[in-house]
């Protein structure tokens, strides 16, 4: 298998991707920095406490994290699996002599590898500069504590993993009709709900336990089905 996802990185750059996640984590940092600047933005705005809590502020973080990541591992699984399978590509990849099953799950693992790695680097990226610079120039009332810490960490595994299995389950739709823009479409569709149930729940760590629990099962109904349908492709 890792020979197989070695073959797959020399065949695709993944230097724009290296280039995206960059650009996401300069982004996510500043929006951090905006989040916890909320409450001075404003002081007589009584929503605005909310903003006030690194819990909050870091949790919602890693909720938008996970859902521009999760549309990320969808573009990534089109271009790197839904393309391979359309057409001349198709007929190539079949030519290996290997099995179409260990093909399709270096392919995958690859992306889903990609995914939570990359989410997790720029998160903990982020979390350690803004904790760092907040005990040194707070912007928000809140109390650095260990439970804190500790709290978005599990939070920033989670919603990594959620959404490099997110990628796998938007594969699937887009797969079934060997198409890209339906693969982006049902990732945004996909991310839009997890993100409001999640967003609702930011101090409930079973609901986020809940959802990787979720999104996992469907993952590996989804691997199967594709496992299924490359094994009955023609070319």
């Amino acid at each position: 298998m890792n020979k197989l996802i070695s073959l797959e990185l020399k065949r695709n750059s993944l230097k724009s991707y290296h280039i995206a996640v960059a650009i996401i984590t300069v982004i996510m940092l500043g929006f951090l920095y905006l989040l916890a600047a909320i409450p001075k933005m404003d002081p007589t705005d009584t929503d605005a406490e909310l903003f006030m809590s690194y819990n909050f502020i870091i949790g919602l973080s890693n909720v938008v994290c996970m859902a521009i990541f999760s549309i990320m591992s969808a573009v990534m699984a089109s271009k790197f699996i839904v393309e391979e399978y359309t057409g001349k590509k198709a007929i190539l990849l079949f030519s290996y002599p290997i099995e179409r099953k260990k093909i399709l799950e270096a392919k995958i693992l690859m992306v889903f590898s990609y995914t939570a790695f990359s989410m997790i680097v720029c998160g903990g990226f982020i979390l350690t500069v803004f904790l760092g610079t907040e005990r040194l120039f707070p912007l928000c009332s809140d109390t650095i504590s260990f439970g804190m810490i500790w709290d978005g960490i599990l939070s920033l595994l989670c919603c990594s993993f959620i959404a490099a299995l997110l990628g796998v389950i938007s594969l699937w739709f887009g797969f079934m009709k060997k198409s890209i823009s339906v693969t982006i479409v049902a990732s945004c569709i996909i991310v839009s709900v997890i993100c409001q149930i999640m967003g609702m729940s930011l101090f409930y760590r079973p609901v986020i336990i809940s959802a990787l629990a979720v999104a996992l099962i469907i993952a590996v109904l989804a691997l199967s089905n594709l496992h299924y349908q490359v094994k009955r492709m023609e070319v």
